[in-house]
C-alpha cells in the first residue's frame, strides 16, 4: 500500500512538472536546458558527472548559450555581444525525487569579435531536491581567437543522501545502505580547435568527499571499502572531441566522439592512485525528414584503486534508462543503447529505447549473459520548434527496476 501510493506520488509530480514544463516562456525554457539536462540524475554523484563526462557540463553550458543567442535574434535586430539571464530548473528522476532551483548566466564575447560567434559564459546554479539533496555549481566557459581556444572550468559543491549497494554486477537489492556524501569538485579543460568540429586538450581535476552520515552496521561503515573515509582525489589527463552533429538539442545526423584520460596519482597530491579512460560514441542516422535512429556506446575503463565514488555506475537518466545510477558500480563499465524519435501530432513526439550493459573489474571480465538489459518509452513535447528543443519524459524499465525522468533535451 505504502509503495502505491508513493508510486502515485510521483506520478503525479511529474505529470504537474511536466505540465509546469509546457506552461514555462520558450525563452526561460531554452535558457534552463543545460542545467535541467545535468541536474537529472547524473547529478546524484557529481563528482563521477564532472570527471567521467557521461554528460559535459561544457557542452550544456554550450546548448544554453546556444538557445539563449537564437532566442536574441527573434526579439532584436541585433544580437547582443553580451548580457545576464536568470533561469528556473525544474526536474523529475528516481535519484533526485522533485528537484527545483534556479540560476544566471552572464554572457560576453570579446571585443571586435562576430555578434554570431559562440558567447563566453560565467554561469552560477543551485538546486534543490525533494530528497534533501543540495547541489550549487559555478561554471565558466570561455572562447576566443575565433573559437580556436577554449577554456572551461567548474566547481561544485554538494550534499547528496544516497544509497548504496555494493560493488559488482550483482549486487543484491537487501545489500542496499543509506549514505551522505559531501563532495567538492574543480576541473579545469583547455582545448584547441585542430579541424572543424575537433577539439583537443588537457584537463585537470581535483575533488574531495567526505561521508558525514553512514548506515550503522553498514558496508561504509566498517571503513574498509576505499573512498569511506574522507579523501582527495587529484589527477590531470588528455581529451579529444569531434563532433559533426547538425543539430544540438536534436540531432538528426552526424556523430559525436570524444576520448578523454584522467591520470590520478599522489604525486599531484591525490590520496588514491588509479588512471581513467573513457570513450564515447554517439551516431544518428535520419529514416526519414523527422524520424531518427540513433545509437550510443560508452566505455569507461578504471585501472588502479578508485575510491568507490569515483567507479563507473551502471545507469541513471542518460544510460540504461530503468535502473538507480549506481545501483550497479565496479571500475569498468560498458554499455550500448539505441533510441527511434519519431514526431506524431503538432509539438508532440514518441520515442522508444533499449539498451544493454554491465559493470565489472576487468574488462576481460565482461560476459554478454551477464549484462543488463533496459528498454522503454517516451513522450515528447516541441517547446521550441526554431531549435528542435523537446520536454522529455520517459519511462524506462530494466530487471526488477523502473524509473521515470522528466527533463529538457534528448538522453544523448
Amino acid at each position: 500500500m505504502k509503495m502505491q501510493v508513493s508510486n502515485l506520488i510521483t506520478c503525479v509530480s511529474c505529470a504537474v512538472l511536466f505540465i509546469l514544463f509546457m506552461c514555462i516562456p520558450v525563452s526561460y525554457a531554452q535558457i534552463s536546458v543545460s542545467f535541467a539536462s545535468y541536474i537529472s540524475s547524473k547529478i546524484v554523484n557529481p563528482n563521477t558527472e564532472l570527471v567521467n563526462g557521461q554528460r559535459n557540463f561544457e557542452q550544456d553550458l554550450e546548448v544554453k548559450v546556444s538557445a539563449l543567442q537564437d532566442e536574441n535574434k527573434q526579439d532584436t535586430v541585433e544580437q547582443k555581444s553580451s548580457g545576464l539571464a536568470y533561469f528556473p530548473v525544474l526536474g523529475y528522476s528516481p535519484e533526485t525525487k522533485t528537484m527545483i532551483g534556479g540560476g544566471a548566466s552572464y554572457f560576453f564575447r570579446e571585443p571586435g569579435s562576430d555578434v554570431t560567434s559562440r558567447p563566453s559564459t560565467i554561469t552560477p546554479l543551485l538546486i534543490y531536491t525533494q530528497k534533501k539533496q543540495i547541489i550549487s555549481i559555478l561554471g565558466v566557459d570561455l572562447y576566443w581567437k575565433d573559437e580556436i581556444y577554449h577554456l572551461n572550468g567548474n566547481f561544485a559543491f554538494v550534499k547528496f543522501p544516497d544509497f548504496f549497494y555494493g560493488i559488482g554486477n550483482n549486487t543484491p537489492e537487501e545489500a542496499e545502505e543509506d549514505y551522505t556524501p559531501r563532495n567538492t569538485m574543480f576541473t579545469l579543460k583547455f582545448q584547441k580547435k585542430m579541424l572543424h568540429g575537433m577539439y583537443v586538450g588537457i584537463q585537470y581535476m581535483y575533488g574531495t568527499s567526505k561521508l558525514v552520515e553512514v548506515e550503522e552496521n553498514g558496508l561504509l561503515a566498517q571503513g574498509d571499502i576505499l573512498g569511506s573515509e574522507s579523501g582527495a582525489v587529484s589527477g590531470a589527463g588528455v581529451l579529444m572531441n569531434w563532433d559533426t552533429r547538425n543539430n544540438i538539442f536534436f540531432p538528426s545526423s552526424g556523430s559525436f566522439y570524444q576520448l578523454s584520460t584522467f591520470f590520478v596519482n599522489s604525486a599531484l597530491g591525490s590520496d588514491y592512485d588509479y588512471n581513467r579512460y573513457n570513450l564515447d560514441l554517439r551516431q544518428y542516422f535520419p529514416l526519414t525528414s523527422s524520424q531518427v535512429l540513433a545509437f550510443h556506446g560508452y566505455i569507461n575503463i578504471l585501472t588502479g584503486d578508485p575510491p568507490f565514488q569515483l567507479m563507473s555506475q551502471l545507469a541513471g537518466e542518460n544510460v540504461m534508462r530503468g535502473y538507480y545510477q549506481g545501483r550497479y558500480r565496479d571500475k569498468d563499465i560498458v554499455a550500448f543503447q539505441m533510441e527511434y524519435r519519431s514526431p506524431v501530432k503538432r509539438r508532440f513526439g514518441l520515442v522508444g529505447f533499449a539498451g544493454f550493459g554491465g559493470v565489472a573489474n576487468k574488462i576481460r571480465n565482461f560476459e554478454l549473459k551477464r549484462f543488463k538489459q533496459c528498454y522503454g518509452f517516451g513522450i515528447r513535447f516541441l517547446i521550441s520548434p526554431d531549435e528542435k528543443l523537446n520536454l522529455r519524459l520517459d519511462f524506462g524499465f530494466g530487471k526488477g527496476s523502473s524509473g521515470m525522468y522528466l527533463n529538457l533535451g534528448e538522453a544523448f
